[in-house]
């Protein structure tokens, strides 16, 4: 335990938080491994978990009509995966895949979720470290978004 305490005090998401909080994350998280190419979850299940990349970089995809995958993004080290978690209905909007494999910080949403509720300051605080990520996370996809389209007007 106290190696993810230490984990969650060095990673930017978590440092604010009091060594209480670094705690009761910590029980609720542990390191998983995932093989090059292996799925970590699927566009449309329910989401369970969150993750943090530790080691090597998991890409999410886009399911298109007819079950065309469109690549959206790579996850890189000490990028936080996944935030379906956060809003119900609590089901994945992307599919997560290892590219050349994996080891992540895997922490349990339910007990997240119910820390959150049980002390609303630690709910805040956890929110505004993870909406700022979102939003980082969303001005990269808009710069993809625009640099295809200005692509696409050249043709």
């Amino acid at each position: 335990m106290n190696e993810n305490v230490q984990f969650l005090k060095e990673h930017p998401v978590f440092q604010r938080l009091s060594e209480v909080y670094l705690h009761q994350l910590a029980e609720h998280m542990e390191v998983v491994n995932l093989d090059a190419g292996n799925t970590l979850f699927t566009e449309g299940e329910a989401a369970k978990r969150f993750y943090i990349v530790m080691e090597g970089t998991v890409d999410l995809y886009a399911t298109l009509e007819e079950d065309e995958e469109q690549w959206v993004q790579m996850i890189d080290v000490g990028e936080v995966i996944g935030w379906s978690w956060l809003v119900p209905p609590y089901r994945w909007a992307f599919t997560a895949r290892s590219r050349d494999g994996a080891m992540l910080m895997q922490f349990d949403a339910a007990a997240i979720r119910e820390l959150c509720d049980r002390d609303p300051a630690f709910g805040y605080g956890t929110m505004k470290q993870i909406c700022s990520l979102m939003l980082g996370r969303l001005h990269t996809v808009r710069n993809q978004m625009g640099a295809r389209i200005r692509d696409l007007q050249k043709d």
